[in-house]
């Protein structure tokens, strides 16, 4: 018989290297479960720092809630140097004077905070004006009436601030040189003399669905003078004034939505930007039920540096606008979405005239069929080919086009896809 194995060597799990132990907390689910490893030995501790430091940990303050004060002295003391973002439910009221005590003090490190379910009390604000360091700054309030008080100066290197469904003032954020991304969403907006927001480094503006207290053209001529760094702009509204808009100089991607109180697309804005043939204009999204005139699809055609173009919920583009789309020579991707007029025939002009269409996105859009999906393989089979991918969703098309002898034919250049 063969000899027997030799027994198995015996090492405690203190006798494991440093490396080893490291990739233990690799497999811990939550941050507060590794402090607790951290806290069995000194080997385990050492490992952890050397675990944490390069890595880029997100601390739930929910999980903190049914701590023991001990448990959460020890958590703050290993784990705060090495928090980096922090979600906070201003929902839940335990603790949270002991808790904004604890993270102010101990997490001198944090570069963003998201909070939710702010109210005008919002008594953790306080950790904004305690840190230092702070780059993205996210606040997601329970009521726009909600008028917000919060101190964010110590902060120079604020890169992101959002603001969703809450009362912006103008009071808080002049004065940040490197803040490139300012979202106010669903947001009420005092257009006084503090309104203060700070437009020169700005990248990325977002003012969608906001209400302002007074709309007048001196916030437009604002960012049309100021902005001249920024790259995207998403706004509701933009009717009368809106024009000086089209001046930006690096305007790169733009989304228009309708607004309440108005459906118009201000055509002095296309208008603009058609005579320079769309500038660097790359994106545009127009959301809504816009009244889309010849003239309106006339200086869309001449945007030849678009390179995508999409359309939501509208029920008046239809097939005789896309007539008007001569000149769209860079476009690759065109979408709709609930657009119920336009359909195959508005889809082949699209297809022919713009030779650089790659990708075709359709959901809802009841005018979509099977027959534009036959005509343009037809079309994109002639000379050299073609290739073309049209993605639907929601589409009153069959998957059976996928078996259709043309679908088949090795000619064919044109993929779809069922999403």
């Amino acid at each position: 018989p063969p000899p027997p194995p030799p027994p198995a060597s015996k090492m405690s799990v203190l006798e494991l290297p440093e490396d080893v132990v490291r990739r233990i907390f690799e497999f811990l689910p939550h941050l507060v479960d590794s402090v607790r490893l951290a806290s069995v030995a000194g080997k385990f501790r050492v490992a952890f720092e050397s675990w944490a430091r390069v890595k880029r940990h997100v601390l739930d303050i929910e999980q903190l809630e049914t701590m023991r004060l001990p448990d959460l002295i020890v958590f703050f003391r290993l784990a705060g140097p090495f928090i980096r973002v922090l979600q906070v439910d201003c929902a839940s009221f335990q603790k949270e004077s002991l808790l904004s005590e604890f993270i102010s003090e101990y997490c001198p490190n944090l570069e963003d905070i998201h909070y939710s379910n702010v109210n005008d009390e919002f008594h953790y604000r306080t950790i904004m004006s305690r840190m230092t360091h702070l780059k993205r700054v996210h606040i997601e309030c329970m009521d726009t009436e909600d008028v917000l008080h919060f101190d964010l100066d110590a902060n120079q290197d604020l890169e992101s601030f959002e603001l969703v469904n809450g009362c912006y003032t103008g009071k808080h954020l002049c004065g940040f040189p490197k803040l490139e991304k300012l979202v106010l969403r669903d947001c009420l907006l005092w257009n006084s003399g503090e309104f203060g927001i700070p437009l020169k480094s700005l990248r990325i503006l977002d003012l969608d669905d906001c209400c302002f207290e007074v709309m007048s053209q001196s916030l437009y001529q604002k960012i049309a003078e100021s902005c001249t760094n920024l790259e995207e702009l998403i706004f509701s509204g933009g009717d009368a004034n809106f024009e000086v808009v089209a001046q930006l100089p690096n305007l790169q991607r733009c989304t228009l939505k309708t607004w309440i109180t108005s459906n118009e697309l201000n055509i002095g804005f296309l208008t603009v930007l058609a005579e320079n043939r769309g500038n660097k204009l790359t994106h545009l999204h127009l959301s809504g039920q816009f009244l889309i005139t010849n003239e309106h699809a006339r200086c869309l055609g001449q945007l030849s540096s678009l390179q995508e173009l999409r359309w939501t919920n509208n029920d008046i583009l239809e097939d005789d606008h896309f007539k008007f789309f001569n000149d769209l020579s860079q476009l690759e991707r065109f979408g709709m979405t609930w657009c119920a007029l336009a359909g195959a025939t508005g889809m082949m002009r699209l297809v022919r005239k713009c030779l650089k269409l790659r990708i075709l996105d359709f959901q809802d859009c009841e005018q979509i069929t099977e027959e534009f999906i036959i005509n343009a393989i037809g079309f994109c089979s002639k000379g050299p080919g073609r290739n073309l991918v049209i993605n639907l969703k929601r589409i009153k098309i069959s998957q059976n086009i996928l078996s259709h002898p043309d679908y088949l034919s090795p000619l064919n250049h044109v993929k779809v896809n069922f999403l």
